[in-house]
């Protein structure tokens, strides 16, 4: 099955509906929920769209998050360390006070058993100590 690689400008066009690429941009997606290809999005690209939107754009954290988890939630949608992603975003909604780089540096730290982790953030040491001490 053909792989396409989706950049953070085609997943902008997607959650902004810009003329100029929505189209095209929902034309692969509807492929894609039909089983006729797969999307490749990198987590780069993950993180680039979310900052984006947050910043750029004005969004609500809330519809980034559905946004991003509704596109991950799709079987043929292909990225890295899919369900470490899907918990960042989740970690992300629920953590007031960390952006969600920081929330998928935890699921990553996580996922490799570190010894230690160096940060001079306190909050994200914090939540980080929080997690590795249940």
């Amino acid at each position: 099955m053909k792989i396409i690689g989706f950049d953070t400008n085609v997943l902008i066009a997607l959650k902004t509906k810009r003329e100029t690429s929505y189209n095209q941009s929902k034309i692969l997606l509807e492929d894609c929920l039909k089983g006729k290809i797969k999307l490749f999005v990198p987590i780069p690209v993950i993180l680039e769209t979310e900052w984006v939107l947050r910043s750029y754009y004005k969004q609500p954290k809330v519809k980034i998050i559905e946004f991003l988890d509704e596109l991950l939630e799709v079987e043929n949608v292909l990225t890295e360390s899919k369900l470490e992603i899907l918990y960042a975003l989740n970690l992300y909604k629920y953590s007031p006070g960390l952006n969600f780089t920081d929330c998928v540096i935890i699921t990553q730290m996580q996922s490799f058993n570190i010894d230690e982790f160096l940060t001079f953030d306190e909050k994200l040491r914090k939540l980080y100590d929080s997690f590795t001490k249940n």
